[in-house]
């Protein structure tokens, strides 16, 4: 059986998602800043225990997730006019497999970032945490936008 493919959509290229992660960091160091911060004073100055680290990773993580539930991509993946999809059928992703690949985030990183730099090389674009959760990350093509030849989005 061949898989569908979609016209209206392409696949995200390398230096688009890394400029998307770059606006990201953007937006997200600020918040672990005043997160820290406000830990530090509520602590009177004391060093932070594991457990207030912790803490403070899993409230990142779950504000990243609620954006990839809600709008299927993060604020610098939105500028960019990227998305998250289910790579069988391109549709909303579910949050199992959402929690799969932001956890993917940890298996992609450890071999010095081969994990993120193997879209290169992978004919769907694919990171290791995007193979994981079955997820594909994608471009809308605006109307009479013509696809870019072999990154048109293969489903399936």
């Amino acid at each position: 059986m061949r898989a569908a493919t979609s016209p209206g959509m392409v696949l995200a290229g390398f230096w688009r998602r890394v400029l998307a992660q770059f606006i990201d960091v953007l937006w997200t160091l600020p918040l672990s800043l005043a997160m820290g911060l406000a830990g530090s004073l509520l602590r009177g100055g004391e060093e932070a225990p594991v457990l207030s680290e912790l803490l403070q990773n899993l409230i990142l993580a779950l504000v990243v997730l609620i954006f990839w539930a809600g709008r299927q991509a993060t604020p610098g993946k939105w500028v960019l006019g990227l998305r998250i999809v289910a790579a069988e059928d391109g549709g909303q992703v579910p949050i199992g497999r959402l929690v799969a690949r932001y956890l993917g985030y940890i298996v992609s990183g450890l071999p010095f970032g081969l994990g993120f730099f193997w879209m290169l090389w992978d004919p769907r674009r694919q990171c290791w945490h995007d193979k994981l959760a079955r997820t594909l990350v994608v471009r809308d093509l605006a109307p009479g936008e013509v696809p870019p030849g072999p990154s048109t989005v293969r489903f399936g």
